[in-house]
């Protein structure tokens, strides 16, 4: 396991020695996430996702997509030759 010492400076400031950096990844102006797990800081590469996308990465939809795949690969699914057919089987349900 890799392991570096650090300090914090006024305000809170942490800088993430460059060891640890180059394995990572980090760079300059890079996003991270902080949590704390049994009592420990993690600090991992982040991304900002807009607002109006989050909905995909929550476990909820992230589940409904794996059990779509899932169906897919299973071939259950349907398939219609028109619009009209589709609109015919979504009203007889």
């Amino acid at each position: 396991m890799l392991e570096a010492i650090g300090r914090i400076a006024r305000n809170g400031h942490l800088t993430i020695p460059s060891k640890i950096r180059k394995i990572l990844n980090i760079e300059d102006g890079d996003i991270v996430r902080f949590t704390v797990e049994d009592n420990k800081i993690v600090i991992a590469p982040g991304v900002i996702v807009d607002k109006d996308q989050a909905y995909f990465f929550s476990e909820k939809y992230q589940r409904e997509i794996s059990k779509s795949e899932r169906e897919f690969k299973e071939k259950k699914y349907s398939s219609y030759a028109s619009v009209k057919d589709l609109k015919k089987a979504i009203d007889s349900d």
